[in-house]
């Protein structure tokens, strides 16, 4: 069978090609939103549970007062 480009059906290809929208950006931002909530949350129930007097945390300094300790 003699085959050539020439004589060929082009194929029809999808490129799929992204594109950002304002719901893409919701998402992206809503989830760095949500982690970063979670790890705050995080460091500050450890903070809680504690049983240290005097706390340094990220520029911040306080004195606790622990009760039956």
């Amino acid at each position: 069978m003699n085959f050539s480009y020439e004589n060929a059906i082009p194929a029809n290809v999808f490129v799929y090609e992204p594109k950002e929208s304002l719901t893409t950006w919701g998402i992206f931002l809503s989830s760095i939103i949500l982690s970063s909530t979670a790890f705050i949350t995080g460091i500050m129930a450890q903070i809680q549970k504690s049983k240290c007097r005097e706390i340094n945390c990220v520029g911040s300094s306080c004195v606790r007062d622990i009760e039956g300790g």
